[in-house]
């Protein structure tokens, strides 16, 4: 019963974190969201009714590297007992079964060229909630979205809260200032409390999406990874970084029936 409360607090404190500071901090929404919202709300809310499901994809978002490295570690954690959910590995992948989405934007070079402060914060901002957009493409099927980047829980992270919230969207958004902050293990029990998880007995799976074009685009699609067409350098590391992520990615592209 103890461990049950634990994870219902958990929970609560990753979904609500986001709300209460920027009660606290005088949060105003970015003019960006507000046109949004006010030129598509029928489109947005109707995408926000396909995610969210047991079914879907865990989605990470933000700067490559770092959703490469951390889509790779959800590929092979093994953090919990999966049957109690105690912080005990059980030679069970945590995330069996389920579908880790990196979505590589590289509208921005290098990624952390934006600042969160003076003059590029409202772009920085924007950025994020792009970035959510792509994730809730209908064809992603974004059940928890991660937001790859310390600078998110400083700013961006609220926008795409707030964002969720107007258009009626129940997905998790994860988020957070502390390079030390666990993202598999957040994700892992609010999927848990939740009850997101498929289930299936499989090895995790990944897709890996990027997103190219306009900065000034604002429902911009992201594309599944082709190697000819990423940075140079990125993609002549991807699979030194994450073997296990790549080559789940290569069988899915050729083998698209293994999963969505």
């Amino acid at each position: 019963m103890r461990l049950k409360y634990l994870l219902i607090t958990l929970s609560l404190l990753v979904s609500l974190f986001s709300c209460e500071r920027r009660v606290e901090t005088g949060y105003t929404s970015i003019e960006f969201v507000n046109r949004i919202v006010a030129d598509s709300l029928p489109s947005l809310q109707a995408m926000a009714r396909e995610a969210g499901k047991p079914t879907g994809t865990i989605v990470l978002v933000g700067d490559p590297m770092r959703c490469l490295i951390l889509g790779e570690k959800m590929m092979r954690s093994d953090e919990f007992d999966n049957v109690d959910a105690r912080e005990i590995p059980d030679s069970l992948p945590d995330f069996a079964g389920e579908t880790i989405v990196p979505i590589f934007d590289f509208t921005v070079q290098p990624y952390d060229s934006l600042s969160v402060e003076g003059a590029d914060s409202a772009l920085f901002r924007e950025r994020a909630v792009k970035n959510a957009l792509a994730a809730l493409d209908t064809a992603v099927h974004c059940k928890v979205l991660i937001l790859c980047a310390p600078q998110f829980g400083v700013r961006g992270g609220d926008d795409v809260t707030d964002l969720f919230e107007k258009i009626g969207c129940d997905v998790p958004v994860i988020f957070s200032s502390d390079t030390a902050f666990s993202y598999t293990k957040a994700c892992y029990k609010v999927m848990r409390e939740k009850n997101l998880f498929t289930h299936a007995i499989a090895y995790p799976s990944a897709r890996l999406l990027m997103i190219l074009g306009s900065e000034d685009e604002s429902f911009q699609k992201a594309s599944v990874f082709d190697d000819n067409l990423a940075p140079e350098q990125f993609a002549d590391t991807i699979g030194v970084f994450a073997p296990d992520t790549y080559y789940s990615h290569v069988q899915n592209k050729f083998n698209p029936g293994r999963n969505r």
